[in-house]
């Protein structure tokens, strides 16, 4: 039997106040909607360093506590909460990584080994791959207000919130960022560095800086 069959699973009655984000994280590129990052959140808020100290841990949120902190009607919630747990379980980030010869590259993992909606429960067990970007702050982090996060509805906003999250406090500042930077963080680039199928309206850089 693997090791990830023995495990308690992480549980909790309140919603922490803040998520706490690793700077990779943080400008790692990803594409979620505005509810799948509501759920990705959801897991971070609740997750601690101590989490990790046995095995991969598991999170396990029962559908009165999603409907209360997700603002779901209670009804609703498996026909809500089923199909994006489903997307979600498919998600992969890119984390910015320097080769050998001092060149950025991206390495492209899942976010989760297996993410599940069954008996009113939403289970979620982070891809143990990802563990430092999860846990690991040395290059620092965003704290970001749960309760705001989880009220921001789209989900370049909710981007932009975490990204002005990591330079709030006094003494740190964003660096430049090129277009295509920013591009690759919103989601619109694929694994190659282009523009994905459905965001080629963002080819115009106009487009994407109203959006």
């Amino acid at each position: 039997m693997s090791n990830d069959e023995y495990f308690y699973p992480v549980v909790s009655d309140n919603l922490p106040k803040h998520i706490k984000k690793g700077h990779q994280l943080v400008f790692s590129r990803q594409d979620l909607s505005a509810r799948e990052a509501d759920m990705f959140a959801l897991m971070i808020a609740h997750m601690k360093e101590t989490d990790w100290e046995y095995n991969t841990p598991h999170y396990e949120f029962t559908s009165h506590q999603l409907s209360e902190w997700l603002r779901v009607e209670s009804k609703h919630i498996g026909s809500n909460l089923s199909p994006v747990a489903n997307r979600l379980a498919s998600r992969k980030i890119g984390i910015k990584v320097e080769n050998q010869k001092g060149e950025i590259e991206f390495d492209y993992r899942p976010l989760f080994k297996h993410i599940a909606y069954k008996n009113r429960t939403l289970t979620m067990v982070p891809n143990d791959m990802l563990k430092s970007e999860y846990i690991e702050y040395n290059q620092g982090f965003a704290l970001i207000n749960t309760r705001n996060f989880f009220d921001v509805k789209k989900e370049y906003s909710k981007r932009l919130y975490e990204l002005l999250s990591r330079f709030k406090d006094k003494g740190y500042e964003m660096h430049q960022q090129k277009i295509d930077e920013l591009k690759g963080v919103f989601g619109l680039l694929d694994e190659a560095g282009k523009l994905k199928k459905d965001k080629i309206s963002f080819k115009n850089n106009s487009v994407f800086m109203k959006r």
